[in-house]
């Protein structure tokens, strides 16, 4: 391996091993996430067809709020990693406080949105069970809001600190946890009444503000009692300071949850898009969709765990590190893309199948997945390399490729495409699929070129020798 990249094999086998034990644990935390909104749609859907609706008309609302939150946040993950790599251990708590306060109008922010979410949906065409379901839903789940808040606040900073097994056990926790609160607030029980798929908006308020009592016992009971923990003296809760900590968070985080809020939202407008094609169309897209959300939790998961390797490699200011951090990464993450693909391709058949008999939806969703398996590869790489460069404090560029990319290239492209245009007759719904693999290709490619220069403008700064 040694002449094409600047380390050997060893040391990218030797890194390999220390990421997976960051990745694993972060795979697991995301998949009981992911089982949060199974369990929801499930236990609604067994009420009637107008509390699954509302289920899925609130999640379509719940997830870009909370992108917003999460990418935000996520900022302290890589500061931190940065100081204690220097073994600035006295300014980790100051971190850690720092996001306490980003937290609070994150929060209210949040509960903002989802409490007066009213004035946007009646606009929406719809039924007016399905409308009260859905505004009673989200109501409801706002007022955990600002406890999942926090939540991210502590956990992106013990994240930064390489400590991934906590989220794991919380998330199960909480997927654990949400399904007996779902029963009783959805079903009702003794004297609580049954509130239907506004149940699960109070299940899961419960169930975030569990998840942050969980958080508080792990960083003040334990870690904060930690012998090789001590010197960051967590007890103590200091000042916001604006300049020097919150901007610094808030000139990474914003940039970095507009990212995410751009890939979301394609495939969000892609479903809207698809609509006049029919139902089949909806359908075939639905199914490669779901199947391939739950295949990118691989991908993400590397992606969070290369921001962690990647931050500290900076904090220590070793060039040859970073380079074998980042790019042991962004390999691994392409041989688990291959896999991936291989599996999605010889295994489309049976994929589908569990999702739908129709014959017709079967043949077409299959061949989307086709598509998907061969996007699959490009997307581990982008979103991985996303990850690295977030690790060096570097989210603009992210932003702005993910924004031509995915809006320009991918929905652009796909749009003419499915829909045809005086140089191409209409590809139908295939054609968004190709447009998002274009997107991601053309990602990969500028994600990787920014990194390389990246590592040789921190080279001639000095930060990396």
């Amino acid at each position: 391996m040694k002449g094409i990249l600047p380390f050997s094999f060893d040391a990218f086998l030797k890194e390999t091993r220390k990421l997976i034990t960051i990745f694993v644990p972060i795979l697991i935390a995301q998949l009981a996430v992911t089982g949060l909104g199974v369990v929801d749609t499930i236990m609604s859907g067994r009420v009637g067809t107008n509390d699954l609706a509302a289920i899925g008309l609130g999640s379509s609302v719940l997830f870009p709020v909370m992108m917003i939150a999460i990418g935000t946040l996520m900022s302290l993950t890589s500061l931190v990693a940065k100081q204690e790599a220097q073994g600035d251990f006295q300014s980790l708590g100051e971190y850690l406080s720092q996001g306490i306060w980003l937290a609070i109008p994150i929060g209210l922010l949040m509960w903002g949105v989802l409490t007066y979410a009213d004035l946007f949906l009646k606009f929406l065409p719809l039924s007016q069970p399905v409308f009260h379901l859905t505004d009673d839903y989200l109501d409801y789940i706002a007022w955990g809001l600002p406890g999942l808040g926090f939540y991210f606040a502590y956990r992106f900073f013990w994240e930064g600190l390489s400590l991934t097994v906590p989220t794991m056990v919380i998330s199960l926790g909480a997927l654990v946890l949400n399904i007996p609160l779902n029963a009783i607030f959805i079903y009702g029980w003794g004297p609580i009444k049954a509130y239907g798929a506004a149940g699960c908006g109070i299940a899961s308020s419960i169930v975030m503000w569990s998840m942050l009592l969980a958080a508080l016992w792990f960083v003040y009971r334990r870690l904060a009692r930690s012998p090789e923990r001590q010197e960051m003296d967590l007890s103590k809760f200091h000042p916001p300071k604006w300049q020097a900590r919150i901007q610094p968070m808030l000139a990474m985080g914003i940039p970095n949850s507009l990212a995410l809020l751009f890939e979301a939202s394609l495939f969000s407008l892609i479903a809207i898009l698809i609509v006049k094609l029919g139902t089949l169309a909806i359908a075939a897209h639905q199914v490669a969709l779901s199947y391939s959300s739950l295949a990118f939790m691989l991908p993400i998961s590397i992606s969070l765990a290369a921001t962690i390797r990647s931050g500290q490699a900076y904090g220590k200011g070793s060039r040859l590190e970073v380079e074998t951090r980042v790019y042991s990464a962004v390999i691994f993450a392409i041989l688990v893309a291959i896999a991936t693909a291989l599996f999605t391709y010889f295994l489309r058949q049976p994929i589908v199948e569990l999702y739908t008999e129709n014959t017709q939806v079967l043949q077409l969703a299959m061949s989307l997945l086709v598509i998907a398996a061969l996007y699959q590869v490009f997307d581990a790489i982008q979103v991985t390399t996303a990850g690295a460069l977030r690790g060096l404090h570097s989210t603009h560029t992210t932003m702005w490729v993910t924004l031509f990319g995915y809006w320009v290239v991918g929905l652009g492209g796909g749009y003419l495409l499915t829909f045809g245009s005086p140089y191409n007759p209409p590809m139908g719904v295939a054609g968004f699929w190709i447009g998002i693999l274009l997107g991601f290709v053309f990602s990969a490619v500028a994600l990787q070129i920014k990194m390389a220069h990246l590592i040789r403008h921190l080279n001639r700064k000095g930060e990396l020798v």
